[in-house]
């Protein structure tokens, strides 16, 4: 025997309201994960500001006290350096990235608990019904 319309519609309106719930807690981490990458952002832009004017700054200042000694090597050289220097703190920020948690990672979970615990349900229920 199948599930009454009265058990159905109930099942229907949890279900509904577990949905709702769990879309309240995605929106909840979603807003929290934005502030977190807008703060990233602005840290980056900031940083990659600085460092353009430092690198600038500093890549004059050697060219000068350098150039009687390597002459047009100079330039190639702290180009060099610099692009080194870029490549290492790149890596750095995809292993930050990486280590991040991921998204919605609560909402994931407390869904496969839901629909772990449903199922356990419909499988009780079924089992309970007398058999024809």
């Amino acid at each position: 025997m199948g599930l009454s319309f009265e058990a159905a519609r109930r099942a229907l309106r949890h279900a509904g309201l577990l949905l709702l719930l769990r879309a309240d807690l995605a929106a909840e981490e979603m807003a929290a994960a934005r502030r977190l990458w807008v703060g990233w952002l602005a840290m980056v832009l900031a940083a990659f500001a600085l460092t353009v004017v430092a690198l600038v700054a500093v890549g004059a200042w050697l060219t000068l006290v350098l150039w009687e000694r390597f002459g047009a090597f100079t330039p190639g050289v702290l180009a060099a350096l610099f692009g080194l220097g870029a490549v290492l703190l790149l890596r750095a920020l995809l292993r930050s990235a990486d280590a991040a948690p991921s998204p919605l990672a609560r909402t994931r979970t407390a869904l496969r608990e839901d629909y772990d615990a449903l199922a356990s349900a419909i499988a009780q229920e079924r089992d309970a019904e007398p058999r024809q």
